[in-house]
């Protein structure tokens, strides 16, 4: 059996922008704060990293009410953006899920998206329900930690010494991928530059190509 970990932003699916206009509707909301977001680079980052960071920015402690709270607010925010900026899924998303329930795999995320937010961004699509559990931003602010928090959970729905493969798209989720002793299938359907997704251990371009998707993560 194989466990697999699927990054959900530039991976799964494309938001357009959708988490970005509902984190900076939020902080606008709670804190009065416009822009929050500008000048951060938070691709491959998780959610409970973002949140404190951008609140640092602005001189402010960031505590776990403050978090709740957020969360709360934040998404119905998202659940607008993805219907109003046209959020899609990635190439062969569907075809290669549903392939994936014909084999010996258990289906997880392992994702910087609250789990909250990580529902309204699949849900959508009809694809929130493949997944059994997994790693999410709620767990730990650090992608290795909240991948490991998933593979974990993902264990008890698996066999004894399965393997786990790490799905992403960002140098964040090779090198977590390889902390939790995962092989790592990078997509070039996201946010990477050049050279940043040169150490995994398979690259596709995106998901579309079935038998070659099945290949890289199942082989």
């Amino acid at each position: 059996m194989t466990i697999l970990l699927f990054d959900i932003d530039g991976t799964l699916s494309t938001s357009q922008g959708a988490g970005t206009q509902a984190m900076t509707r939020t902080f606008k909301q709670l804190w009065g704060i416009d822009n929050a977001l500008k000048g951060m680079n938070f691709a491959g980052r998780s959610d409970s990293w973002i949140v404190p960071t951008a609140l640092s920015n602005q001189g402010r402690d960031c505590t776990p009410e403050d978090i709740a709270r957020f969360i709360d607010h934040y998404v119905p925010h998202l659940g607008d953006a993805v219907e109003e900026r046209n959020s899609r899924l990635c190439p062969g998303v569907l075809p290669l899920l549903g392939a994936l329930t014909k084999e010996n795999v258990t289906l997880g995320l392992g994702t910087g998206n609250f789990r909250r937010a990580a529902e309204a961004k699949l849900r959508p699509f009809g694809i929130w329900d493949y997944f059994i559990d997994g790693g999410f931003g709620d767990d730990h602010p650090d992608r290795t930690q909240l991948l490991a928090a998933g593979l974990e959970r993902l264990r008890r729905h698996s066999t004894d010494g399965a393997d786990a493969v790490v799905i992403g798209d960002t140098s964040h989720d090779i090198e977590a991928g390889h902390a939790i002793g995962a092989k790592v299938v990078a997509v070039r359907t996201g946010y990477a530059q050049p050279g940043d997704l040169d150490n995994a251990d398979a690259i596709l371009d995106d998901l579309s190509n079935l038998e070659a998707s099945l290949s890289a993560l199942l082989d």
